[in-house]
């Protein structure tokens, strides 16, 4: 975590240090909540919902970003209140857990942090697990919905702004879904014109000596990384992927490195490929 925003990340020695902290809400994001069952870090709670925190309509996932009313009811299930510390990890290299943490965001909840290396991180640090499911600690929450309309956009404002030079488009998804050799279940293939590709994951070590753990890099590599690939400072940057979770995981990283201006565009490619009004290219 050198060079790292404390803001945003906390390594595995401080949580280990702080779990009995009254305020610590620590939240397991991982994709199945068997994963859970088997073993999580002391105190978490299972993160309920589906792990793409999105909207849902008759118990099924939309592609829709969850309504205020969705996040109070979720923020009400870990017991997170205006005085909670929140801790977020998973085992996916952290994508579904940066997803939580954009929705907090969103709603106007900012002390929410990740954990450097998530699961694989923690049990390869040689800390302690649990076996034992977690109830909330506080059973009525004190928080007041703050929605942050600039920390998202859409597809027709992603339209109106494709020859702004003002702006950049980030796609965040693999090299062949960028191509449109993978269609990713879309109806059509390809990219948005004019979008930037950096794979998400890039941003994150792969080194053989982390013992599989996938730690994020430093701020002076993520930086180089992103400058390489054309992202300036001083535009809006519209990231993208297929249904916005990975698409998360950047808007958290280019938020940890203070750029001014970045909306998640939630939609995504799921949206934008299967649209008659929009264009795509290869």
């Amino acid at each position: 975590m050198q060079n790292l925003n404390s803001n945003f990340l906390v390594n595995a020695e401080w949580l280990s240090e702080h779990l009995n902290d009254e305020n610590l809400v620590i939240v397991d994001c991982h994709w199945d909540v068997n994963a859970y069952l088997r073993a999580h870090i002391p105190g978490a709670l299972m993160r309920p919902r589906h792990p793409f925190v999105k909207s849902e309509e008759d118990g099924q996932v939309t592609n829709k970003m969850p309504t205020a009313h969705e996040c109070l009811a979720l923020m009400e299930k870990l017991g997170i209140d205006e005085d909670s510390q929140v801790i977020c990890y998973d085992e996916w290299e952290n994508h579904f857990a940066t997803r939580l943490w954009w929705v907090l965001r969103y709603y106007g909840f900012n002390n929410v942090k990740l954990l450097d290396g998530g699961w694989q991180g923690w049990v390869s640090a040689g800390h302690p697990i649990s076996f034992s499911s977690s109830k909330a600690t506080v059973e009525t929450i004190n928080f007041a919905i703050n929605e942050t309309p600039s920390f998202k956009t859409d597809l027709e404002e992603v339209m109106a702004n494709l020859d702004n030079p003002d702006w950049q488009i980030l796609d965040v998804r693999s090299d062949a879904e960028f191509e449109g050799k993978d269609l990713a279940e879309n109806k059509r293939g390809g990219h948005v014109p004019g979008a930037i590709h950096l794979e998400w994951n890039k941003l994150l070590t792969h080194e053989a000596n982390d013992k599989g753990v996938n730690y994020f890099r430093s701020k002076e590599e993520m930086t180089n990384l992103l400058v390489s690939a054309g992202i300036q400072r001083d535009k809006t940057i519209a990231v993208h992927c297929q249904s916005g979770i990975r698409a998360s995981f950047m808007v958290f990283c280019l938020e940890m490195l203070g750029y001014p201006s970045v909306k998640l565009y939630d939609g995504s490619m799921k949206e934008w490929a299967n649209s008659d009004k929009t264009p795509l290219e290869v």
